[in-house]
């Protein structure tokens, strides 16, 4: 691409100067402050050498300028890099946190269901314990009831051998006492 600029420019250089050669008369020019005479060839050479220089002057800013603006965008695509680069390790950091904290969670929820499997065992074996006991206190108040029918019964035949025909609303028995009557005075 270089080269074709090259040649290009070489071309238009020899067109010019060849336009230049063939046009040698004298010509005058008026400035704002003077005039002169020159030839046609000094005048076309002149003004394509100024255009020359201003259009060189022009691509040096222009070189200069798309520099510095390619410098800032480096410098920014490297403080983007830089940031990318930072963010990429906290996040890393972050899902490291957060593993981290999702296996606490998942081992103390192990251990609460534990504790909880371990409390309701616990519990059930306390409801059969006291089942057992209000089996065995039923048991006791059957016995105790059957017992009771069989004093009854006897103290009715030995009312019956002695001649007291007493009837069951006859027979006493005796009064209950509660938790308090202890402190109660007769």
């Amino acid at each position: 691409m270089r080269a074709i600029v090259i040649v290009l420019m070489i071309l238009i250089i020899l067109a010019v100067t060849a336009l230049a050669v063939v046009n040698n008369e004298i010509v005058t020019v008026n400035y704002l402050f003077g005039q002169t005479d020159l030839s046609l060839f000094a005048l076309i050479l002149g003004s394509t050498f100024t255009g020359i220089v201003i259009m060189i002057f022009f691509g040096i800013y222009r070189s200069i300028h798309n520099y510095i603006k390619s410098e800032s965008e480096r410098n920014l695509k490297k403080d983007l890099q830089h940031r990318v680069k930072s963010l990429e390790d906290e996040k890393k950091k972050l899902e490291a946190e957060l593993d981290r904290f999702q296996k606490e969670r998942e081992i103390a929820a192990a251990k609460e269901h534990d504790e909880l499997v371990a409390e309701k065992e616990k519990l059930k074996e306390e409801l059969n314990k006291q089942r057992q006991e209000h089996e065995v206190a039923t048991k006791e108040q059957a016995e105790l009831a059957f017992e009771k029918e069989k004093l009854e019964d006897k103290l009715r035949r030995q009312q019956k051998e002695q001649g007291n025909p007493e009837t069951e609303d006859h027979i006493v028995e005796p009064s209950k006492k509660g938790f308090w009557d202890f402190l109660k005075r007769k």
